[in-house]
């Protein structure tokens, strides 16, 4: 029990202005003044007056608002004193290492929770701290992780990941009965406009494939063949690539895509030398598979190289062109999708992208009839009959003045 009276024995008897202590008690703490309850619940302080100089009847009345507290009667829960920068550890060990292949991913952006939540009692993460986190990440206020520069604004689709995490982190606390309720039911992702239109011509392909380095070469010519992803090309291993089908295992959907070999991609493994990795785009010097990260790195110089400089030209460009030139050349969308790995048409409708020559051809299907019906129409001077026209003007003048006349 925590009670206590603000009076005391000890207290000066005067003020400093002369005027007489009202905190000066002779009988403290027997005497008339009320008691006052302060107790701290999940670190939080509750603290008020019982109204009663009757010390058994103050401590009825604390454990009473200790119980309606606890029962949830005033939004705290009782639940275990437990940090977010601690359950989240939990959460990786226990969770992400066995289920989820984005556990690096994940560590990365729990960093940056940290910041904004990682003192924090879980139950004290509300909805509006959390868009308190969200304008923050949006205005460039925090520094990135072992940068001196200036800090940058975070762009929506890195925000929107972000609180992807963390509302997966936040699920298996309720799960696992360390929160009551999910303080991220109202809380909504960032509108993010990340399709890309950007595709590459015939000739920034060729100029592309000749300014990329021999192994990267080989890598970009896959991709624009196939339409694969470039993270999955880079956990292709060659024991996946056998009896003519070359079959993708890691996957963005989990599901495993198997495609048959042509002859340009024959080629183009052929030309890849077997070294002692098991993979088949691999670091000569440290004989691990190449990272995303690290092929991005190398591409974008090639990308300067070749000269192209307009658009947004990424990994992804690669994909995009290839799956739209397959789109273009009249293949029906299941046979792409057999290929891409999509599992509805409303995703790979990104992908199509008309030209202005396919644009124009479908305007001129409508056109030879249509123009056929409007020379005639033309040639038989539609625009002389409906409506009062000036060649009817004068007809109509002669005629109301005999009217006139005869009336």
């Amino acid at each position: 029990m925590s009670l206590r009276k603000f009076c005391s024995r000890t207290a000066p008897a005067l003020l400093q202005d002369g005027r007489s202590n009202p905190m000066r008690c002779a009988s403290s703490p027997n005497c008339e003044h009320h008691w006052f309850y302060d107790f701290r619940i999940n670190r939080k302080r509750y603290r008020s007056t019982t109204e009663t100089a009757n010390k058994q009847d103050a401590k009825k009345i604390e454990a009473k608002e200790r119980s309606r507290i606890l029962d949830g009667r005033h939004s705290i829960r009782q639940q275990p004193d437990i940090t977010f920068r601690a359950f989240a550890a939990t959460y990786i060990s226990d969770y992400a290492e066995q289920q989820k292949r984005s556990v690096d991913r994940d560590r990365e952006i729990i960093k940056a929770l940290d910041r904004a939540f990682g003192s924090l009692i879980l139950h004290e993460i509300t909805a509006h701290r959390i868009e308190q986190f969200k304008r923050e990440r949006l205005s460039g206020k925090w520094r990135g992780h072992k940068t001196t520069s200036a800090p940058k604004p975070i762009r929506p689709g890195t925000v929107n990941r972000e609180l992807d995490t963390l509302r997966s982190i936040l699920s298996k606390a309720v799960e696992w009965g360390k929160l009551l309720e999910h303080p991220m039911r109202t809380v909504k992702r960032l509108k993010v406009d990340n399709r890309r239109t950007r595709i590459l011509t015939d000739d920034e392909q060729a100029r592309l494939l000749a300014a990329c380095p021999r192994k990267l070469g080989r890598l970009v010519t896959l991709a624009l063949i196939t339409g694969a992803r470039v993270g999955e090309l880079l956990d292709l291993r060659w024991e996946h690539i056998q009896d003519g089908y070359l079959t993708f295992l890691e996957t963005k959907n989990g599901r495993a895509r198997r495609l048959p070999i042509s002859p340009a991609m024959q080629a183009v493994l052929d030309a890849i030398v077997k070294g002692t990795s098991p993979f088949v785009f691999t670091n000569a010097r440290t004989h691990t598979a190449y990272t995303v990260n690290g092929v991005a790195h190398v591409f974008k110089r090639a990308v300067e190289r070749a000269g192209i400089t307009s658009g947004d030209v990424t990994l992804h460009t690669l994909r995009h062109t290839a799956l739209s030139q397959m789109i273009a050349a009249g293949y029906d969308d299941y046979t792409v999708m057999a290929l891409s790995g999509h599992s509805s048409t409303r995703m790979l409708a990104r992908y199509t992208h008309p030209t202005e020559q396919r644009k124009i051809g479908a305007l001129d299907a409508f056109a030879p009839s249509m123009g056929r019906m409007w020379a005639d129409r033309e040639s038989a001077g539609w625009k002389k009959t409906g409506g009062r026209q000036e060649a009817r003007t004068p007809d109509l003048r002669v005629a109301n003045a005999a009217l006139s006349q005869l009336s």
